[in-house]
């Protein structure tokens, strides 16, 4: 099996290679505290071409459903830890990636696609 930082380098030649993204960015850290707050302000540090070319109502829908699927997968690593306590966690590490069409988030290896109306 693959650890999360080949995981990280895999996506990050994905996106890199296969995709064309209008804005890609990165937000890793060791404490869930910092991580949360880099995310935030990375989401509020969006480029002009991504407001020109992505409705408000995508960015915003697509904005909570980003917060819904993190919160989700930090309460689920938060239970893992508390049931294993041999079990330490690792970086959190997310990946976002904007397209015309669809919007990719990548977080801990987990993958989830959000697509646009258009």
């Amino acid at each position: 099996a693959a650890s999360l930082n080949e995981n990280v380098q895999i996506w990050r030649i994905i996106f890199s290679i296969m995709k064309f993204p209008l804005h890609t960015f990165e937000v890793s850290s060791p404490s869930e505290k910092d991580f949360i707050r880099l995310l935030q302000k990375a989401m509020n540090r969006l480029p002009s071409v991504v407001e020109q070319e992505i409705s408000d109502a995508d960015r915003f829908r697509f904005r909570l459903i980003l917060e819904d699927y993190v919160v989700g997968l930090l309460k689920d690593m938060q239970a893992i830890q508390q049931l294993s306590r041999k079990w330490t966690p690792s970086d959190y590490v997310i990946i976002v990636q904007y397209e015309k069409t669809q919007g990719t988030i990548c977080f801990n290896g987990q993958e989830q696609v959000i697509h646009f109306q258009k």
